[in-house]
Protein backbone atom coordinates (compact mmCIF):
# COMPACT_ATOMS: atom_id res chain seq x y z
CA UNK A 1 0.00 0.00 0.00
CA UNK A 2 1.10 3.63 -1.31
CA UNK A 3 1.87 5.97 1.70
CA UNK A 4 -0.22 8.73 0.63
CA UNK A 5 1.92 11.86 -0.94
CA UNK A 6 1.65 14.57 1.19
CA UNK A 7 2.75 12.10 4.38
CA UNK A 8 5.71 10.46 2.14
CA UNK A 9 6.39 14.60 1.29
CA UNK A 10 6.71 15.04 5.17
CA UNK A 11 8.67 12.05 6.01
CA UNK A 12 10.98 13.59 3.49
CA UNK A 13 11.69 16.23 5.77
CA UNK A 14 13.11 14.04 8.61
CA UNK A 15 15.73 15.15 11.05
CA UNK A 16 17.79 13.78 13.38
CA UNK A 17 18.74 13.87 16.87
CA UNK A 18 21.02 11.40 18.83
CA UNK A 19 20.11 10.96 22.23
CA UNK A 20 23.51 9.69 22.86
CA UNK A 21 27.06 9.68 20.50
CA UNK A 22 26.19 7.65 17.03
CA UNK A 23 28.04 5.82 14.85
CA UNK A 24 26.74 5.94 11.62
CA UNK A 25 29.77 4.01 10.11
CA UNK A 26 28.19 1.01 9.72
CA UNK A 27 24.64 0.90 7.42
CA UNK A 28 21.66 0.52 9.19
CA UNK A 29 18.02 1.09 9.97
CA UNK A 30 16.38 3.88 11.62
CA UNK A 31 12.88 2.99 12.70
CA UNK A 32 10.71 5.04 14.67
CA UNK A 33 9.65 3.09 18.42
CA UNK A 34 6.10 4.84 18.24
CA UNK A 35 3.05 5.62 16.90
CA UNK A 36 2.47 2.17 15.00
CA UNK A 37 0.46 2.06 11.55
CA UNK A 38 0.65 6.13 11.72
CA UNK A 39 -1.10 6.72 13.91
CA UNK A 40 -0.37 8.89 17.24
CA UNK A 41 -0.01 7.43 20.24
CA UNK A 42 0.13 9.41 23.47
CA UNK A 43 3.24 10.03 25.68
CA UNK A 44 1.87 6.42 28.12
CA UNK A 45 1.61 4.49 25.43
CA UNK A 46 4.70 5.42 23.46
CA UNK A 47 6.78 5.19 26.37
CA UNK A 48 5.26 1.52 26.91
CA UNK A 49 6.07 0.71 22.98
CA UNK A 50 9.75 1.89 23.14
CA UNK A 51 10.30 0.07 26.79
CA UNK A 52 8.54 -3.08 24.23
CA UNK A 53 10.73 -2.68 21.41
CA UNK A 54 14.57 -1.67 23.35
CA UNK A 55 13.63 -5.06 24.88
CA UNK A 56 12.63 -6.97 21.72
CA UNK A 57 16.24 -5.26 20.12
CA UNK A 58 18.27 -6.29 23.13
CA UNK A 59 16.80 -9.89 22.96
CA UNK A 60 17.53 -10.37 19.46
CA UNK A 61 21.10 -9.21 20.56
CA UNK A 62 20.79 -6.28 17.68
CA UNK A 63 22.94 -3.29 18.24
CA UNK A 64 21.04 -0.54 18.34
CA UNK A 65 20.85 3.37 19.44
CA UNK A 66 18.36 5.75 20.17
CA UNK A 67 17.75 9.02 18.39
CA UNK A 68 14.48 11.16 17.76
CA UNK A 69 13.27 12.18 14.30
CA UNK A 70 11.22 14.97 14.03
CA UNK A 71 11.23 17.97 12.54
CA UNK A 72 13.97 20.30 12.23
CA UNK A 73 13.15 22.31 15.12
CA UNK A 74 12.30 19.11 17.37
CA UNK A 75 8.86 20.90 18.06
CA UNK A 76 7.81 17.08 16.82
CA UNK A 77 9.34 14.21 17.15
CA UNK A 78 9.45 10.66 17.53
CA UNK A 79 11.54 8.28 19.69
CA UNK A 80 13.72 6.12 17.00
CA UNK A 81 16.14 3.28 16.86
CA UNK A 82 19.18 3.19 14.71
CA UNK A 83 19.81 -0.43 13.66
CA UNK A 84 23.29 -1.92 12.67
CA UNK A 85 21.60 -4.62 10.05
CA UNK A 86 21.28 -4.59 6.12
CA UNK A 87 17.84 -3.45 3.61
CA UNK A 88 16.01 -7.23 4.17
CA UNK A 89 16.17 -6.36 8.14
CA UNK A 90 14.91 -2.95 7.88
CA UNK A 91 11.91 -4.22 6.09
CA UNK A 92 11.44 -7.36 8.49
CA UNK A 93 11.88 -4.96 11.44
CA UNK A 94 9.72 -2.16 9.97
CA UNK A 95 6.78 -4.50 9.90
CA UNK A 96 7.41 -5.95 12.96
CA UNK A 97 6.75 -2.46 14.45
CA UNK A 98 4.20 -2.16 12.49
CA UNK A 99 5.29 1.07 10.84
CA UNK A 100 4.21 2.87 7.53
CA UNK A 101 8.16 3.56 6.59
CA UNK A 102 11.61 3.59 7.42
CA UNK A 103 15.16 5.08 7.12
CA UNK A 104 17.85 3.06 5.68
CA UNK A 105 21.59 4.89 6.04
CA UNK A 106 24.42 3.69 3.59
CA UNK A 107 27.78 5.15 2.34
CA UNK A 108 26.00 8.24 4.19
CA UNK A 109 22.99 8.24 1.71
CA UNK A 110 19.89 8.73 3.67
CA UNK A 111 16.74 6.56 2.20
CA UNK A 112 13.25 6.64 2.76
CA UNK A 113 11.40 2.88 1.73
CA UNK A 114 7.50 2.31 2.28
CA UNK A 115 7.47 -0.53 4.47
CA UNK A 116 5.10 -2.38 2.62
CA UNK A 117 5.46 -1.48 -0.75
CA UNK A 118 9.19 -1.85 -1.90
CA UNK A 119 8.03 0.08 -5.26
CA UNK A 120 7.94 3.41 -3.44
CA UNK A 121 11.07 4.72 -1.69
CA UNK A 122 13.55 7.63 -2.52
CA UNK A 123 17.02 9.26 -1.36
CA UNK A 124 16.81 11.50 1.25
CA UNK A 125 19.96 13.22 1.04
CA UNK A 126 23.55 12.21 -0.41
CA UNK A 127 24.89 13.30 2.98
CA UNK A 128 23.50 11.93 6.11
CA UNK A 129 25.20 14.05 8.51
CA UNK A 130 23.16 17.33 7.36
CA UNK A 131 20.10 15.85 8.34
CA UNK A 132 21.46 15.71 11.80
CA UNK A 133 20.44 18.57 14.41
CA UNK A 134 21.64 19.43 18.03
CA UNK A 135 18.61 21.69 19.20
CA UNK A 136 17.81 22.30 22.67
CA UNK A 137 14.18 19.90 23.05
CA UNK A 138 11.44 21.73 23.02
CA UNK A 139 8.91 21.33 26.45
CA UNK A 140 6.31 19.99 24.29
CA UNK A 141 6.03 17.37 21.76
CA UNK A 142 3.22 18.30 19.25
CA UNK A 143 4.01 14.49 18.57
CA UNK A 144 1.85 13.74 21.38
CA UNK A 145 -0.87 16.09 20.33
CA UNK A 146 -1.11 16.58 16.30
CA UNK A 147 -2.61 14.26 13.84
CA UNK A 148 0.29 13.46 12.04
CA UNK A 149 1.79 10.38 10.88
CA UNK A 150 4.75 8.08 12.04
CA UNK A 151 8.35 9.28 11.45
Amino acid sequence: MKIEPNLWQLYLQVYFQPIQPVRFDTRGAILSLWNPHGKVFCKDRNQRLSRFWQGALQRANLPYQLLWGGDQQMQYRELSAYIKCDLASGYRWAARLNQLGFYFVEDNQLHLYNSSDKAQSDVVTDKFVSRLCFVALPKNNSGCLAARGAV
